[in-house]
This record gives C-alpha cells, structure tokens and sequence, in this order.
C-alpha cells in the first residue's frame, strides 16, 4: 500500500502564512482554508471573523458540484437518464422552448434559460415550489444545447426539482442523507434559523467585475445584500448555498478523488464508481464564448476544468469557485484536495490573487516534502 504523502510542517506553515497575509492585508475579514493529500488532512486553519469552531461559511457557487454529484448518483443507480428531456419528469419545465433540455445540457451550462429573474422577491426565494415554478416558466435565451451561458442560480433550481421529482426527496434532504452524513461533512444546504448566527456574514469588498469593470453598478453589493437574507440562509439553492466549513469541502473533494482512483486505505463511501467521476471532473464541452462570462470555459459535469489560470493550468485539476470569494478544488496528480472560503467578495484581480497564492504556496509545499522523501 503506498506511503500516504503530506506535507511538511514548514510547508504547512508557508501555506496558512498565505491566508494569514491575505486576512492582514484587507482582502476579507474573516476566512478557512483546508488542504488534505492523499486521504489526509494536513491544514485547517480558521482565522479572523471565521475562527470560531462553529462558524460556518457560505460556499455559494462551489456548491453546484454536489447537486451534479446528487444527479449522478441517481443516473448511476438507474433512476436517471442524463440525456432525457427534464420535461419528462416535469411536464412544466418545457415551457418557453426548453422541451429538449436535458439534465446534460444543465450540467454543462447549455440548458438556454442562464438568468433567474431579476425583479424577483428573495424574500421568497425559501419557497421551493415558487421558484421551481418560476424555472420551469422562464423562456428560452436559446434553444437547449446550441449555445454556452453559465447558470449562476437557474442550474440549482432545475437539477434539485429533478433530484425530488426522481427520488422523492427534497435535495436538501438527499444532500444530507447522500453525501454530508456519509462523509462526516460539516456543512447543509442552506442553514435553519437557530444557526444563522454561525454563518460568517460576508463582505462586499469591491464593486468590480468582469460585468461592471467601474463598479458603477454595485452588483457586489446586491450580491451581498441577497445573501444576507434570512430567507436565503434558510433557502435550499442546489447551485448557491450550501453552508459550511472549508474543511468539509475539501473533504468533499478528497472524496471525489478517492471515487476517481480508490485508495485500500480509504474508509469513506464512495460516491461514485471510477468511470462516472472521471467523466463528471474531465472535459465534457468547451466554448470559445460562455455568454454569461463572455469568456472561453470549459465544463466537465457541474465541476470546472482546464484554463490558463491557477489552479486549472496544473493537469487535470477539476473544482468550482464561488461568487468572488470562495474556491474548492482536486489536484489528482499531487493527491491534493483544497479549499479556501473567504467572507470577502473581491474584484476578479484580487480573487485570482488569492486562488494563484495559495495554489502556488500548495504546490511548493507538496515539491519540497517530496523532495524531502
């Protein structure tokens, strides 16, 4: 069996001393960061307005990953046909020309219907069946499969209406029961009243984005405010908000790897067989436009891969990033599984500052453990 490889304690250090920099540089105010290797945990380190062992933290869009992973649980135990129109299951949903989206076509950010209504009241956005009946009604911006636009919200919505419909469900209740419970995961989708106290409160820290490079907009800002609801803690959102601790998505990562490469060692479920993680953390389509980001991207099912960027430069990464704040990601080839959760929502430069610094300081630490045998 091989030797498990780590990390050692000064490159431990070297890594938290990252985070520790960002925090005293004014990036966010509070902020986790987790790193296991090869089954492992080596860092968890809590710092600021984040330290408290109950605090738990908003993943936003790093949680689409676990509803792809819900659906393809349900595909690989037979309940579920990836490339069967989801109006099939429900009838509604083929409204507004998407009688021909598929599950696939949602998972890879070509179901045609990217942008959840704006004017609606988040003060509702707890009600399931108001927002599912909302999806299921919006128009087509394209006809399902023909074009590439990321579903910032619209994605949860459709592949959580499809986890209940399927298997009965709620996909918060799957989630738990599925995938948090059996991993030991710190984390829910969504957060009852009496715990949302817990949830670090984040931070609008520049109203910059690809979008709005003048920050005349203050769409950061909105973010934030939509965020802070109690009605959205409370939400279950499949694409948006799961809550917890940057250790329980590393965790989550770690766990994708295992299912990628199974480790005798390992004593966690796996969630998927080998063939089915591979497909869902390999490239499954590439666009030269994305027309919500109006950039190159490119999907593997509901996770991240390749680009010109850290972490996604290195082989075979896979992982997703979340609302200008938050990154969780697999290294297979170093047996890496990180995550790194801030409060502070940033402007593109400094996000990917903070991902490149601490992915860059993962890498150097793995090389001079390995070095050192």
């Amino acid at each position: 069996m091989p030797t498990p490889r780590g990390l050692a304690p000064a490159g431990r250090a070297s890594v938290e001393a990252v985070a520790r920099r960002h925090l005293d540089d004014g990036l966010h105010t509070g902020a986790q960061l987790a790193v296991y290797r090869d089954g492992e945990l080596q860092v968890d380190l809590r710092i600021g307005s984040a330290s408290a062992p109950e605090a738990r933290m908003l993943w936003f869009s790093a949680t689409k990953p676990l509803a792809a992973v819900s659906v393809l649980m349900l595909a690989e135990r037979g309940a579920l046909d990836l490339d069967a129109p989801i109006a099939e299951l429900w009838p509604e949903f083929g409204a507004g020309g998407k009688q021909a989206c598929t599950v696939r076509h949602v998972l890879t950010h070509r179901g045609g219907f990217p942008v959840f209504p704006w004017e609606y009241d988040w003060e509702h956005i707890d009600d399931w069946d108001a927002v599912c009946a909302v999806t299921a009604a919006m128009e087509a911006a394209w006809a399902p499969g023909e074009d590439t636009g990321y579903h910032p919200v619209t994605y949860g919505f459709a592949l959580g209406e499809v986890i209940r419909r399927v298997d009965g469900r709620a996909p918060r209740d799957f989630l738990r029961d599925e995938v948090f419970g059996p991993l030991g995961m710190d984390a829910s989708l969504g957060i009852e009243d009496a715990r949302q106290p817990d949830v670090v409160t984040v931070e609008a820290m520049s109203e910059v984005t690809m979008l709005d490079p003048t920050g005349s907009e203050r769409r950061t800002s909105d973010i934030v405010r939509r965020f802070r609801l109690p009605s959205t803690l409370r939400a279950q959102m499949p694409a948006a908000n799961a809550i917890g601790s940057a250790e329980a998505l590393a965790r989550f990562y770690d766990a994708m790897l295992d299912a990628r490469s199974p480790r005798d060692a390992s004593t966690r479920p796996r969630l998927l067989s080998a063939e089915v993680a591979t497909q869902a953390t390999t490239r499954q389509w590439r666009t030269d436009f994305d027309r919500t980001f109006m950039l190159p991207a490119s999907y593997g099912l509901g996770f991240l891969v390749g680009g010109v960027m850290e972490p996604y430069n290195q082989p075979d990464v896979f992982g997703h990033s979340g609302q200008q704040s938050t990154i969780g990601y697999a290294d297979p080839e170093r047996g890496l599984a990180v995550a790194y959760v801030t409060n502070g929502l940033h402007g593109p430069l400094e996000v990917q500052m903070r991902y490149s610094d601490v992915a860059l300081a993962v890498i150097a630490a793995c090389e001079e453990a390995d070095r050192a045998g």
